[in-house]
């Protein structure tokens, strides 16, 4: 499936959430006080359910019972003031459900990472357009909410292997760490620059600038991403230190740009685990709630900037801090990844201990690669994809950087690979591929 018909019902949910619970410009327009957090602390329970009990159930009928209930609330909400704690609480609750089908379902797309990264992009652009289009908020509430009904038409989920869970436990820390920086943001940025924005709408701008650049970076070295939000969130608070409308608004975009890198780093991050529903509940459960505790801060320090300031540096200090010990553990792991009776799967070389390679009429094509029929239902869809380039002549590192997964990811599927094929070395696997029947 292609990138931007997978992404379909994840902008469209996107675009929903952005406008009305995460304290969007609908939800502005009606006054509440603290509103996102009506919505976030029953959202972040009901991720944590799904992705701990409910993944391993069909989410159909509850994804069609939550997108029902998210667009009743939605539409409501404007003409029912005073109950708009209960309905964004609901609102929370259903829409758990209908997150974790949608952007489940960009599995689909044959570049996982190009349709995350399209979604992301597209949705905050739809975005800019509901704010600038001549329409009574009225009228733009029963619109974002008829969007609802995109994700909620979803009847099956995507499925596949990716892979471990081992990458999405190590980086969780930095995740809720990086998100509490998040909610500073909603907490006290944002409300500065909403009474000072020369463009209203406009900072949705530079978050889909940074999903593009973040989805060409992706495909190099996914951790650099991190790295990048990094660097852009300590701009946008150093800049907010300077009171002028113009450093407010520079520091927004700035916070947007790293919003966008950090996004996209999650999003694939999640989708590329063995169980993907489950590793989407437990982690946007863990992303909302460091943007609760970063909320709270905000609250309790109130507008001073020179202490919102502070309290940004100490937690994207810790975020550096966690992130170094991340990688480095990874790359520990990588050292240890293949073991040493398969030093085959080194960078493609060949083992000196493997068998002579036998001899046969097979060579894989370059430019494409079909597996045998009676191999394909032994290998997951992601053993698949990695065996496929691997025939191709890429390398290790080359099939990490074509597929958005580590290299370490690489030698784990391989050795899987030459176990289930049962085979010692590259060499070995292709012939072993040619004496297969191709059809």
């Amino acid at each position: 499936m292609r990138p931007i018909s997978a992404s379909l019902p994840f902008i469209a949910f996107v675009v929903w959430l952005l406008a009305v619970p995460m304290d969007g410009f609908l939800l502005a327009s009606l006054g509440i006080d603290d509103a996102i957090l009506y919505f976030l602390f029953p959202h972040v329970v009901t991720l944590a359910v799904i992705g701990t009990v409910l993944c391993r159930y069909p989410l159909f009928r509850l994804g069609v019972a939550g997108g029902v209930v998210a667009m009743g609330a939605t539409v409501l909400l404007p003409h029912v003031k005073g109950g708009a704690p209960w309905l964004l609480a609901s609102a929370g609750i259903g829409s758990a459900f209908v997150c974790v089908r949608a952007a489940n379902y960009l599995k689909r797309a044959s570049s996982m990472g190009g349709s995350a990264a399209f979604g992301l992009m597209a949705a905050n652009l739809l975005l800019f357009l509901f704010t600038v289009i001549p329409l009574a908020e009225g009228v733009k509430f029963y619109l974002v909410a008829a969007l609802l009904l995109i994700p909620v038409a979803l009847r099956s989920d995507a499925c596949g292997e990716g892979g471990g869970e081992e990458s999405l436990l190590s980086f969780l820390p930095f995740v809720f760490v990086f998100q509490m920086v998040s909610g500073l943001m909603y907490g006290t940025l944002y409300g500065h620059y909403a009474r000072v924005a020369m463009v209203p709408g406009v900072e949705v701008a530079f978050y889909a600038i940074a999903v593009v650049v973040g989805g060409v970076v992706l495909r190099r070295r996914r951790e650099m991403l991190l790295a990048m939000a990094i660097v852009a969130a300590m701009f946008a608070f150093s800049l907010y230190l300077v009171p002028t409308p113009a450093s407010v608004n520079a520091a927004l975009f700035a916070m947007q740009g790293a919003a966008g890198f950090l996004d996209l780093y999650v999003l694939v991050l999640l989708l590329a685990q063995r169980d993907s529903r489950r590793a989407l509940g437990v982690g946007l459960a863990v992303a909302c709630s460091g943007i609760i505790v970063g909320k709270g801060i905000s609250v309790a320090i109130g507008d001073i900037p020179q202490l919102v300031v502070a309290a940004a540096n100490i937690v994207l200090t810790t975020s550096v801090l966690l992130l170094y010990l991340v990688v480095r553990g990874e790359r520990r792991e990588a050292q240890r990844a293949v073991p040493a009776e398969l030093p085959v799967a080194v960078e493609g070389r060949a083992s000196p201990l493997s068998p002579p390679a036998v001899s046969n009429d097979f060579e894989p094509p370059r430019d494409q690669f079909t597996l045998p029929a009676s191999l394909r239902k032994r290998f997951s869809e992601q053993e698949k994809s990695v065996l496929g380039c691997i025939v191709q002549g890429m390398t290790f590192r080359e099939t990490a950087r074509e597929l958005a997964i580590s290299e370490s990811s690489v030698k784990t599927y391989m050795k899987r690979i030459y176990d289930k094929m049962s085979v010692s070395g590259k060499d070995e696997l292709l012939a072993k591929l040619g004496e297969e029947p191709r059809n």
